[in-house]
């Protein structure tokens, strides 16, 4: 029998643009995609879609005059959110495929995972199925400045770099594709800084694509002895570097992607102080002290060797605090082992209940069971038309309001009567007098200011189109 041939690794660069920041809470507007092989050489013609706007959510009117994305243009151009959604999943399921943007680990993936989690697709294969991985260009551009800068003009604001896409770019000279709050323009020029970093820091480059996999990166830690490594997180601000030294501590015991970790920026005398005779747990006070480090996440750790003299001088950091913060810590690390443990048994879980109205937030409370996905999939291998409802009871509640909200969503026109009254209370509790009256205010109000003529006719389309809303609920 023959085998199967493996496909080659390639980069999958993505970028969204949404209609607000809350992926618990926000849709998707616009998506848009470019492939290249392991040497960043484009491979496929561009992908770009946009999503419809579902009949129970409205943007929030400053996305709009930032993306000038109307709901209009959404509607006109988009397809429904189950098709995009189904859409994307193929897209990131192709083999060997590295998933990448710029901020997509924080932002873009959780929006992907939401949106996966509503339309009964699975929520986190994609990044690890078909041995896929992800990465982030902002971390790697992050990384680049702390450890590698030369070679790079790097944007500063009262001498605080700035990592900002569009401001890179054009201080680099990356400007033919350049069109701000554009998805597709952000991928092209999120492709041309990986490409700059990649020639201009090789080694920096592919030590951070190697250690973008999370069984690599775990070997650096050993829990046998007693670590200082480097941190590099937006965690620590830009006016920091965005850089830091951790401790690793222990595995989190509910979640064993999270390594706990003391952060050395803080006092240790002040920590010991507090927990000295102390029998009450203070889990408030404790997380001033730990960091929690999700390696699912791609995190920038390495030796502290890793740093070189000119870069602690350039940087000012200050490593002869962070030795001696150390070497105290390790002569009451069992100690401030013990406490933290006793004090992080269980981590912040989500227990409220569930119900149509937070149901759509709820992808972190649990995972669904087994013979619930089995039924999932059935949702989205066969024609909606052709599902038999009566068969699709769930174990977890959640997913039952998923369905009922999914079917409105999608397919209003299969609701029954009573579904469809059920619908429409719905909707108006969401969209009531007093959430309508201060959305128009808003609306308004941004009216007021100086924009250019093709923002204001996107607010007032935007005006229009709740009004529309608001007759069709009334």
């Amino acid at each position: 029998m023959l085998k199967k041939k493996k496909l080659k690794f390639n980069f999958l660069f993505y970028d969204y643009e949404t209609f607000g920041l809350n992926p618990q809470k926000d849709r998707i507007a616009q998506f848009a995609c470019i492939r290249t092989d392991i040497n960043l050489n484009i491979i496929n013609s561009p992908i770009v879609l946009y999503c419809k706007i579902p009949n129970d959510y409205l943007p929030d009117p400053q996305s709009i005059i930032i993306h000038n994305i109307s709901p209009y243009i959404a509607n006109s151009k988009g397809i429904k959110e189950n098709e995009f959604a189904n859409y994307i999943n193929k897209i990131f399921l192709y083999p060997n495929t590295c998933i990448l943007g710029y901020n997509n680990i924080n932002f873009d993936d959780e929006f992907s995972k939401f949106l996966f989690y509503r339309n009964f697709l699975d929520s986190y294969s994609w990044f690890w199925k078909n041995h896929n991985s992800r990465w982030d260009i902002l971390n790697l551009v992050r990384a680049c400045y702390v450890l590698r800068p030369n070679g790079i003009f790097w944007p500063k604001i009262n001498n605080v770099p700035i990592f900002n896409l569009e401001k890179i770019a054009i201080l680099n000279n990356i400007i033919p594709y350049y069109k701000a709050h554009d998805a597709l323009s952000d991928v092209y020029t999120t492709i041309s800084i990986t490409r700059l970093i990649k020639q201009k820091q090789p080694l920096l480059y592919e030590y951070f694509l190697k250690f973008r996999n999370k069984k690599k990166l775990i070997k650096l830690i050993n829990l046998s002895k007693i670590q200082i490594l480097i941190h590099i997180s937006s965690f620590y601000k830009n006016k920091n570097n965005n850089i830091n030294c951790i401790t690793p501590l222990f595995w989190h015991p509910e979640n064993k992607n999270i390594l706990i970790s003391f952060n050395l920026m803080k006092n240790i005398n002040n920590f010991l102080k507090f927990f000295k005779n102390k029998i009450t747990l203070n889990k408030e006070y404790i997380f001033l002290y730990i960091q929690s480090i999700n390696f699912s996440k791609s995190p920038l750790l390495m030796p502290l060797n890793i740093l070189k003299k000119t870069d602690i001088e350039r940087l000012k950091f200050n490593i002869t605090f962070y030795i001696n913060n150390f070497i105290l810590f390790k002569k009451n690390f069992l100690k401030i082992k013990k406490i933290i443990k006793l004090n992080l048994i269980n981590f912040h879980k989500l227990n409220n209940k569930t119900n149509i109205y937070n149901v759509d937030q709820q992808l972190y409370k649990n995972f669904f069971p087994n013979e619930d996905l089995l039924k999932f999939k059935q949702i989205c291998n066969k024609k909606f038309t052709n599902i038999n409802f009566n068969k699709l009871s769930f174990r977890d509640t959640r997913a039952n309001i998923l369905l009922f909200k999914y079917k409105a969503r999608n397919f209003p026109f299969m609701l029954n009567k009573i579904e469809q009254k059920q619908w429409n209370i719905y909707q108006k509790n969401i969209f009531n007098k007093k959430f309508l009256n201060n959305y128009i205010s808003k609306i308004e109000k941004l009216l007021q200011n100086q924009f250019c003529n093709k923002k204001i006719i996107i607010l007032k389309n935007l005006l229009q189109y709740v009004k529309n809303l608001l007759n069709i609920l009334i």
